[in-house]
């Protein structure tokens, strides 16, 4: 007898192997094109900035004003804390402080009961954060418009938005305007340099201190030590200047 249908069915089954060979291939292939398109439309679909995560805070109900030296203050001028901040609206430290005492309600606590008079300082950081000294101005001219304190809030509030832009003016400026400042007279000050003097004087003057970081917090004349978040931190060293036990 013969052996010879074997390597006949062998030689078939080879056949069939090598015919599936070509769609194989080109499933592979389909896959490969498919996976490379995700990728180059995962790249090309905008990223949205991330959202402020600070918390609305009502309209401060105590007094607010300038310091003699033109600092915007919040608070009781003969409060018995005086707590002055020297910070930068870039500086994320700066924004965090912001976070720490919207969630813990500190004006509530300490600013509207006239136990703390809060001044600000500006300190930009201005070989670190591009836009450091354009928000200190625009601040100040809100200022002039009456709502310097809801401008100051809405800078930090929409940091995370504008702070690694190329060009992040529109949004600082929109960020102002929707905290209640009027566009033109925003953009006329802010040409005019209107207090482009008194920020460099107020960072001059933070050097002088030998001040080189922000936020760098006083509370009557006593730098504070961050160790821990800074609401536990002010609250434990203005208690002890109140004469209240923890």
């Amino acid at each position: 007898m013969s052996n010879t249908p074997k390597p006949r069915q062998g030689r078939q089954r080879v056949r069939e192997k090598r015919s599936l060979l070509p769609f194989y291939l080109m499933l592979g292939l389909v896959g490969i094109v498919g996976l490379t398109f995700v990728f180059i439309q995962a790249l090309q679909t905008p990223v949205a900035p991330p959202s402020a995560s600070i918390p609305i805070r009502p309209v401060i109900n105590a007094a607010i004003g300038q310091t003699s030296e033109g600092y915007w203050y919040k608070g009781d001028p003969n409060a018995p804390i005086k707590v002055i901040e020297f910070a930068d609206f870039e500086c994320p430290g700066c924004r965090q402080l912001e976070v720490d005492l919207a969630n813990a309600n500190f004006d509530a606590e300490y600013i509207e009961t006239g136990k703390v008079q809060w001044i600000y300082r500006e300190f930009p950081l201005r070989s670190i954060h591009k836009s450091a000294q354009y928000t200190a101005e625009v601040s100040r001219c809100a200022g002039d418009q009456g709502v310097y304190w809801p401008v100051h809030m809405a800078l930090y509030d929409s940091q995370l938005q504008w702070t690694n832009l190329d060009n992040p003016n529109p949004l600082i400026l929109d960020a102002a305007v929707k905290a209640g400042a009027n566009l033109d007279k925003l953009e006329d000050c802010m040409d005019a340099e209107t207090h482009t003097a008194a920020i460099n004087a107020s960072y001059d003057s933070a050097k002088s201190l030998g001040l080189d970081q922000t936020p760098t917090v006083f509370i009557n004349d006593d730098r504070i030590n961050f160790v821990g978040d800074f609401y536990t931190d002010l609250k434990l060293a203005i208690d002890a200047k109140l004469g209240v036990t923890p």
